[in-house]
């Protein structure tokens, strides 16, 4: 039987990011990829102009449908724009209790909010319903109150995401050279960062794995959505979340090697990412 996986996310016009991206994903995966649609974003390359949020009851009645008509092997959920929609996904996940995957989303790669700012603490809400959530930098520091400089400040907030409910989440660090001294200096000084490694850290069942791969210099679009979506795509085939994470880790190495540029912004090649043809 084909597997399914659902993405509850917003749309991307673009198509790096969001809705669109995440069914790329899944199709790479060969995963029968479906949508519930929170939000219509306005934006280009620039960034985001305005989100339009899908009214509440009808994103209800679509998960409904979906609850009630399909088997679904995995979810995976993303920008939740407002309090009533995060509700109506509470509720579906709740009464569903399926293998799902919770990206965190706050604000967009150019800082629009993915979510209403009064509605970021009532996210740890959802993390007793999920079986990961896929936290940045910023989200793990907002959501878990820890002030992350350095690699041990993640291990404090990740046990902290973890006390607050959550079955098991990976920090992702590739922001993190910004948040100290030397990154903000390479940064501004429009260099090519690629002698630092991205280290993401997995916080599952009382242990900690740490994933490392190579930074790829460039303005990339859509990564933790296309990482987060791999991950459910994964744990929809069947495999346990431990070699989930493992196996969407080296799908993104390898879309990122792969990235299409353009309008100055990089964009995952999900169909050389999967090695499906190239």
């Amino acid at each position: 039987m084909t597997p399914i996986a659902l993405s509850i996310a917003a749309s991307d016009p673009c198509g790096g990011a969001g809705i669109e991206a995440d069914l790329k994903v899944m199709s790479a995966l060969k995963v029968f990829g479906m949508s519930a649609i929170t939000g219509i974003t306005v934006q280009g390359p620039r960034g985001i102009e305005r989100i339009a949020a899908t009214p509440g009851n009808e994103l209800r009645r679509i998960l409904e449908i979906m609850a009630n008509q399909l088997k679904l092997d995995a979810v995976k959920v993303g920008a939740l724009v407002n309090k009533q929609i995060l509700q109506v996904t509470r509720v579906f996940l709740a009464h569903k209790k399926l293998k799902s995957v919770l990206d965190p989303l706050l604000l967009s790669r150019t800082g629009y909010p993915l979510l209403q700012k009064s509605a970021w603490k009532d996210l740890t809400l959802l993390f007793p319903l999920v079986s990961l959530i896929t936290p940045n930098i910023f989200e793990a520091e907002t959501l878990s109150g820890v002030k992350i400089k350095n690699s041990d400040d993640i291990l404090k907030a990740g046990e902290a995401l973890m006390q607050k409910g959550a079955e098991a989440v990976l920090i992702k660090g590739g922001h993190l050279f910004e948040n100290t001294e030397y990154g903000k200096r390479r940064k501004e000084s429009d260099k090519k960062i690629t002698d630092l490694a991205v280290n993401d850290f997995l916080f599952v069942g009382g242990r900690v794995r740490k994933f490392s791969k190579t930074r790829v210099a460039g303005k990339f679009h859509g990564t933790g959505c296309a990482l987060s979506s791999a991950i459910a795509g994964y744990l929809a085939l069947g495999s346990e979340l431990w070699e989930a994470v493992e196996k969407a880790e080296s799908y993104i190495e390898q879309a990122l090697a792969s990235a299409v540029e353009i309008s100055g912004v990089k964009y995952l090649s999900h169909i050389k990412g999967s090695g499906l043809y190239f």
